[in-house]
């Protein structure tokens, strides 16, 4: 049996996530569909205007989508369990360039600057604006 996987991130407003990534990691948005007026009403929440809702989102960052929609029960809260690993297998350029894009930013905070690393090969982490933490790394192990 196979399956893909995604990353399925929750946020109070992922439309507004949704533009952020957008801002801050070149991301391309694939989708949004905000709730409906019964989703809404049975799930008993107070909403202003569906069209600011969303019930699933999706967007695609360096080829890699992702979904995410408006948490329903509580407030979300960011983890340290899980993170998102963005491989850009031999271009190195191409994660130092997205490295050095999102380190400029006030909007992130860099917990390990991108240099070779144990692993044999370049990575660097972020924490971004939610506290979603991002390894960003490229470069070929080194053959055994």
């Amino acid at each position: 049996m196979e399956a893909d996987i995604y990353p399925f991130l929750t946020f109070e407003n992922s439309a507004e996530a949704m533009d952020y990534y957008v801002q801050e990691f070149g991301a391309k948005i694939i989708q949004r569909t905000p709730f409906t007026e019964e989703q809404v009403e049975n799930l008993g929440l107070k909403v202003d205007d569906l069209a600011k809702t969303t019930v699933v989102g999706e967007f695609e960052i360096a080829g890699h989508h992702i979904l995410c929609g408006d948490a329903t029960m509580t407030t979300p809260q960011a983890s340290s369990l899980v993170s998102l690993f963005l491989d850009f297998g031999g271009d190195v350029a191409a994660a130092k360039g997205l490295f050095d894009q999102l380190a400029q930013s006030d909007l992130q905070r860099v917990t390990l600057p991108f240099a070779d690393h144990v692993v044999g090969r370049q990575l660097g982490q972020i924490v971004d604006y939610y506290g979603i933490t991002w390894y960003i790394a490229a470069g070929t192990q080194p053959a055994e």
